[in-house]
């Protein structure tokens, strides 16, 4: 007997086995299922029960899953045994967001763009640093339409007297979310960047803090920043780097020269070693008087209004 022939029967012997120990490629499905999904690349059973409405104890139990964490990309899965299911609207962006204004231990005023409509968001706080997850849960908000909006939350009592306080936004469906900090300070407008350091002498007449916002994005290719409360007449050096370095010791990729101070919108190239990544850290730094600020980007291409 050919080696190619004993392979072949110790096959077919194999899949007796098998399926004698009830073991299948695909999990096992109610008989009266009216509506698949197919699993794609990327997605988990949660993710899978939001989009159609349900939950993932519910789709585990349909499908007699044993390890629901398990599933993978081919994977075809039962989601309804009473017709079609409509999918549920999934937001197209995270919730990105600027800090509008400051008022000292009562309040902090936030600017979102693109927002997703007719969304619950958790809003959340914590201790600078945290990106507020798992922090203190201030408020439910609804994004009503959607796009630009300014809310106002409440500082909660915890975190009154702190220097410095993180932010968080939550979609409550989708999970999506994004984060920014603030100053605990009464100021129009703070967050985006740390504002130097306390023994820097600043330019005659020149006080607060200097902050820049991301303007657009050009996947891969570059960034378009606007400063705002720039000292007068100093030279940045502006770096990028992985996001959670702040831009410290990073790709210098140009340089903006504060003029009259004030705003300024400039755009700078993303670097080649930074090209592919999902966030990016961005940083002006002046060396001489020690002013700099940071902020962050998602590396897609948009346009924030």
């Amino acid at each position: 007997m050919t080696i190619y022939r004993k392979l072949a029967i110790f096959i077919i012997a194999l899949v007796f086995v098998v399926s004698a120990l009830g073991f299948s490629a695909q999990p096992a499905q109610a008989s009266s299922c009216t509506q698949y999904h197919t699993v794609k690349r990327g997605e988990w059973l949660a993710k899978i029960a939001r989009y159609y409405g349900t939950n993932w104890q519910t789709l585990a139990k349909l499908n007699n899953l044993k390890t629901p964490s398990k599933i993978y990309a081919g994977l075809r899965l039962c989601v309804s045994t009473s017709g079609s299911t409509s999918p549920v609207p999934q937001p197209s962006t995270v919730p990105v967001f600027s800090i509008l204004g400051v008022e000292r231990n009562t309040d902090v005023t936030i600017k979102t763009t693109s927002l997703p409509a007719n969304r619950t968001y958790r809003v959340l706080m914590g201790p600078y640093g945290t990106q507020a997850v798992n922090g203190i849960v201030v408020q439910k908000w609804n994004s009503g339409a959607g796009g630009v909006k300014t809310p106002t939350f409440p500082i909660p009592s915890q975190l009154k007297g702190s220097y410095r306080i993180a932010i968080r936004l939550v979609d409550t469906g989708s999970g999506y979310y994004g984060y920014n900090w603030f100053y605990n300070n009464t100021t129009g407008s703070t967050g985006g960047g740390d504002g130097g350091n306390g023994n820097a002498q600043p330019p005659s007449g020149y006080t607060g803090i200097p902050v820049f916002y991301i303007s657009a994005v050009v996947r891969n290719q570059n960034v378009t920043i606007t400063t705002k409360n720039f000292p007068p007449g100093l030279k940045f050096d502006v770096l990028m780097g992985p996001m959670g370095t702040r831009g410290v010791n990073g790709i210098k990729v140009g340089t903006l020269n504060s003029g009259g101070g004030g705003t300024i919108t400039e755009k700078y190239p993303i670097p080649n070693a930074l090209q592919g990544s999902y966030k990016i850290s961005i940083r002006t730094q002046n060396y001489g008087t020690g002013y700099y600020a940071y902020n962050w980007f998602y590396n897609n291409t948009a346009t924030v209004k």
